[in-house]
């Protein structure tokens, strides 16, 4: 009797319509977890037969598919946050499979590798010296990272030398102790250096005045940094320095200090740059290093080079590569972040935890790196919002409760209809 296939058909419709609440109460529940796609309910009717005058069984949630649109970034300030803004998924390893999500809310493991909050590692392509990619990707990880010294190559010595001053009583220069050093130069200054295992090393620079418009440079070291003895110098650099009468250089050319041979590192040279020599000589030239007008003695010097590294800090560009900030001032880009993009992501299955498998549905991966191939850029330091949308998520409640109480109010008719039906035989 067509009443009861009423029952029946409402029935379908209560399932139905509370099954897709479910849905919409997901959403609402997820509309603040990062980077949460939100899903919508698709229904079908059910149909006894085909053909004219049919009459439908009713209906059911046929599909619930996930909505991969968009989500709002918002900024952090926390380094090991990243955003996708576009197309992509940020690929992590699960033993030895691949896995697939967008919340890019990243950690640091006890091991050093760059992981979700579960602990699965990120993946990413290792960077060269020069920035090339090399090798498969493989697991971001900042364990010993390290930026690698560089030794100094050059000293630039600049500021002035008291034109005034006079020839030390103890001459010449006597460079056997740090007293007697100190005793027969006028002035000094200390720039510290670098060898080739990056290790410090302090080079004491004394100028001795030797007669009107000369000086004698000297340049000392503590033993101890050369193979010697700890607290006596070692002399490891000379040069002679010739002033115009309007106080500008006339020379040297930079002097080199050829082959020092600080303990344990490479024999390295330092080129000495006072400044460049104005030999002709022109009205304001030759006053760019050292200078000596009559004026108190102020020598300055600073020398290129650095030690190890430590890192310190991390950053994202839009292109996924990371950049490792390092205690010694340098930078240096270490990885580029693997982008996957699937041809249909409705196929991917969905983990929990913001994770998704691939499946034949999905089909396979397309691994590349932010901003080819169509594949979206990153956001450093951020994190991407839940797409879902609370003011239609609130329309599809009021929606799915008015087709709940329809289908009741079916079920109560068809409910009164049989009881009417009964009671003919009383």
């Amino acid at each position: 009797m067509a009443i009861l296939g009423a029952l029946s058909i409402a029935r379908s419709g209560l399932i139905a319509t509370g099954n897709a609440l479910s849905v919409t109460g997901n959403n609402i529940a997820n509309v603040n977890t990062i980077a949460f796609k939100g899903s919508r309910s698709e229904f079908a009717d059910l149909l006894a037969g085909v053909g004219t005058g049919s009459i439908g069984l009713g209906t059911r949630l046929a599909a619930v598919s996930a909505s991969f649109s968009q989500g709002g970034v918002e900024s952090t300030g926390r380094a090991t946050d990243i955003a996708i803004q576009g197309n992509g998924f940020f690929v992590v390893r699960d033993g030895t499979s691949q896995l697939y999500t967008r919340k890019g809310n990243f950690t640091l493991n006890p091991d050093g590798s760059l992981a979700t909050q579960t602990g699965l590692p990120l993946q990413g392509y290792a960077l060269d010296a020069n920035g090339s990619i090399v090798g498969p990707l493989t697991d971001v990880s900042f364990d010993g990272a390290t930026s690698q010294p560089s030794p100094t190559s050059t000293v630039d010595v600049k500021n002035n030398l008291d034109a005034t001053a006079t020839v030390p009583a103890t001459t010449p220069f006597d460079g056997a102790t740090w007293e007697s050093a100190y005793a027969s130069s006028n002035t000094s200054t200390t720039v510290k250096v670098f060898d080739s295992l990056g290790v410090s090393h302090d080079l004491t620079i004394f100028f001795s005045k030797t007669a009107d418009n000369e000086w004698d440079v000297n340049v000392l070291v503590d033993g101890a940094d050369v193979g010697g003895t700890a607290g006596t110098p070692s002399l490891v650099g000379t040069a002679a320095l010739v002033f115009n009468p309007d106080g500008s250089l006339n020379a040297p050319v930079p002097t080199d200090l050829t082959a020092i041979p600080f303990a344990g590192a490479d024999p390295q040279t330092i080129t000495f740059n006072f400044g460049t020599p104005n030999t002709t000589p022109t009205a304001g030239e030759g006053l760019d290093g050292l200078t000596q007008f009559g004026s108190a003695s102020s020598v300055s010097a600073d020398g290129d080079g650095y030690g190890a590294g430590q890192l310190q800090a991390l950053s994202v560009g839009t292109d996924g590569t990371i950049t490792g900030v390092f205690d010694n001032g340098e930078s240096r880009d270490l990885y580029r972040l693997g982008l996957a993009d699937f041809t249909a992501p409705d196929g991917l299955i969905e983990l929990g935890d913001g994770l998704y498998r691939d499946s034949t549905a999905s089909g396979a991966a397309t691994v590349g790196t932010p901003g080819s191939s169509g594949m979206g850029t990153v956001v450093g330091a951020a994190i991407e919002r839940s797409n879902v949308d609370l003011a239609q998520e609130f329309v599809d409640l009021i929606s799915l409760q008015r087709s709940f109480q329809a289908n009741s109010r079916v079920i109560t008719t068809a409910d009164g209809l049989l009881n009417d039906l009964i009671n003919i035989v009383r």
